[in-house]
């Protein structure tokens, strides 16, 4: 039986990134049969049957936005947590903390 799984990945544009990721996840997880584009911001709705792999699949997700904007040439250009702190003390040039947000995931 089908399973839906809701997945909210911050950065995630769906409006552009949504073939790319929909391509992908589809190639590499013959558990998932079918990735819909919601207009929740950020989000998408994973149809699939068995266990949810979502570890690989957030993978799979940032592998094809990534493949989706080097072919299109709009990467932009992010400097590390790492190379801030070095270069202008913690927390980077503004002063303020970067905080990396965790995916959520909704299943039903």
């Amino acid at each position: 039986m089908p399973r839906l799984l809701m997945l909210t990945v911050p950065g995630l544009e769906v409006v552009s990134d949504w073939r790319a990721v929909h391509d992908r996840l589809l190639d590499d997880f013959p558990g998932i049969t079918d990735v819909l584009a919601t207009t929740i911001t950020a989000t998408l709705l994973i149809v699939h049957e068995g266990d949810a792999d979502v570890d690989a699949w957030l993978e799979g997700i940032s592998d094809g936005i990534l493949s989706r904007r080097l072919s299109a040439g709009n990467v932009p250009r992010v400097r590390t947590q790492a190379a801030r702190a070095a270069t202008s003390g913690p927390g980077g040039s503004d002063g303020r903390a970067t905080v990396a947000l965790p995916p959520a995931v909704h299943t039903s």
